[in-house]
């Protein structure tokens, strides 16, 4: 019961953003690509353009030379930093989420996302 409440309010809010495909890690200053599952499409291409730039850097983010793999063990405990880290995999497992607010991805010239639908300003109150 506790785990569908929590997803019928994690699926019943639509949250549209436009953050840069790369962004600037605010502790460290390294860049990174923001991308994954939840990209719908590259702003300023045609949308045959922008899913041929995403399938091309996807497939280079999930090369196996640039993934980490790990063998589970009773006792593991995953932390990754959401701003540089993609993570997906189809293994049943037992999770435990928290979800730090976190900041707006910011481009390497200096520019923020921003919000096309929705308002998530309640998870960030930092």
């Amino acid at each position: 019961m506790k785990e569908e409440t929590y997803r019928e309010e994690f699926e019943s809010r639509r949250y549209e953003t436009e953050h840069p495909i790369v962004r600037v890690h605010p502790e460290t200053g390294e860049r990174a690509l923001l991308l994954g599952h939840f990209v719908k499409r590259i702003v300023g291409v045609s949308a045959t353009e922008s899913r041929a730039i995403f399938k091309l850097l996807q497939d280079r983010v999930t090369r196996l030379e640039n993934t980490v793999r790990w063998q589970w063990s009773d006792g593991d405990v995953a932390v990754w930093d959401n701003r540089a880290t993609q993570h997906y995999d189809d293994l049943r497992r037992r999770l435990h989420r928290v979800t730090i607010a976190g900041d707006v991805p910011v481009s390497v010239e200096g520019v923020a996302g921003t919000t096309i639908v929705g308002d998530a300003a309640h998870f960030a109150a930092l």
